[in-house]
């Protein structure tokens, strides 16, 4: 009886994990940790409709049956932090000045002009306003992009380079971690000689100056890593040091407290005859009371701490002599990874105690094992990552 007693000291010991309440503060949602060059790289693919406004002419007074026209678009961008990254992409387009062009009766048309197309390439500053404004997080869904741009633009018919200046909205819907979906709407301005003949001279100054709007829809897929780290700044970290020590020193007053009652019932215990029926019934509530837990590390199910291991061999003894029944209840820390994980790490985490327990001696008849995932019932935030153990 009095080995018993003395086991469950060892498992009361844990106990006190289970009374903490201390609230952590959480890092930062605007602030992230660094990547490697080589993370958050994407590619996209998409299908674009274009229409030309030449010569300052409103889109409302122009054909869009006849001028708009169609192409594709390929781009390959990074983002260096949530908030901003940059794109470089590649644009064809069949047909689009032609059609513009059709019932123009004041312009010179170079001899292929039936072709009428154009290619280009732009390099887009990207900025993503949902991650600047309301910080990041990898389970939003939408997120709405702004970006300047500055290219080159062909013109296949002329046979001219332009510079091209515009800008662009963008919308981005993720689908999962790799695969997202975006529209997109910009406007680009060309000079004059991008969509006639050489040494054409103007109408007028005005006739210097033309633009086409641009929508398009596609599929964007990220390269590798696509996510980001929450991070935590020097003062952030101090305060969360300092009140982490509070809730380790609240930690080590309630172990004290534990150990003094341990202590105080051996020493009733050693006072009483053998036997003693009310002795067997303290005995027996303590051992209906008594939890302890065993902790692990991030991502983990292996036992590694000695301490755990020795608190397991005096869990295995009071239930070896007692014949109490064991549940032995896994729990991940809600604040990482996917629900679906951190349940299997609890189940996991679960087992690996259960495991140890038969080891030990213990009965698997007499083990029951329980699995509830991601929680943030204790604080901080990773004594979460642990298995209760509790006889009853």
């Amino acid at each position: 009886m009095k080995k018993l007693l003395i086991a469950l000291a060892f498992v009361g010991l844990g106990t006190a994990a289970n009374a903490q309440s201390t609230q952590i503060e959480t890092p930062s949602k605007y602030t992230v940790a660094t990547n490697s060059f080589w993370s958050n790289w994407y590619v996209q693919f998409g299908v674009d409709m274009s229409v030309l406004n030449p010569y300052k002419t409103s889109f409302f007074k122009q054909d869009w049956h006849e001028g708009r026209t169609y192409g594709i678009d390929l781009a390959v961008g990074k983002w260096f932090t949530p908030g901003l990254g940059l794109r470089t992409k590649v644009q064809w387009e069949n047909g689009l000045f032609a059609h513009a062009f059709r019932n123009t009766d004041h312009v010179k048309f170079a001899p292929d002009f039936h072709k009428g197309g154009y290619g280009a390439i732009y390099e887009d500053v990207q900025f993503n306003l949902t991650n600047l404004f309301k910080g990041y997080d990898e389970n939003r869904i939408w997120n709405l992009i702004v970006y300047p741009r500055a290219g080159v633009v062909r013109h296949f018919d002329a046979k001219e380079y332009s510079f091209s200046l515009g800008a662009g909205i963008q919308n981005m819907w993720k689908i999962n971690k790799v695969v997202s979906v975006y529209a997109d709407l910009s406007y680009n301005l060309i000079s004059s000689k991008n969509i006639t003949i050489p040494n054409w001279t103007p109408v007028d100054k005005d006739d210097h100056h033309h633009g086409y709007a641009s929508l398009e829809a596609g599929v964007s897929f990220n390269l590798g890593k696509g996510t980001w780290a929450k991070a935590v700044t020097i003062d952030q970290y101090n305060a969360l040091a300092a009140k982490s020590e509070e809730a380790l020193a609240a930690l080590r007053a309630e172990l004290d407290k534990e150990r003094a009652e341990n202590a105080r019932l051996r020493a009733e215990l050693a006072k009483m005859p053998k036997g003693d029926v009310s002795t067997a019934a303290k005995v027996e509530k303590v051992i209906a009371s008594a939890a302890t837990s065993v902790f692990f590390e991030l991502n983990s199910t292996a036992l590694n701490s000695k301490k755990d291991l020795v608190n397991l061999e005096a869990v295995a003894s009071a239930a070896k002599e007692s014949g109490a029944k064991v549940t032995v209840t896994g729990s991940a820390d809600s604040k990482t990874g996917s629900s679906a994980w951190n349940q299997k790490l609890s189940e996991g985490r679960a087992q690996a105690v259960a495991d140890e327990l038969v080891r030990l001696g213990v009965s698997r008849d007499n083990i029951t094992v329980k699995a509830i995932g991601g929680v943030n019932e204790v604080s901080p935030y990773t004594l979460n990552r642990r298995a209760v153990i509790e006889l009853k």
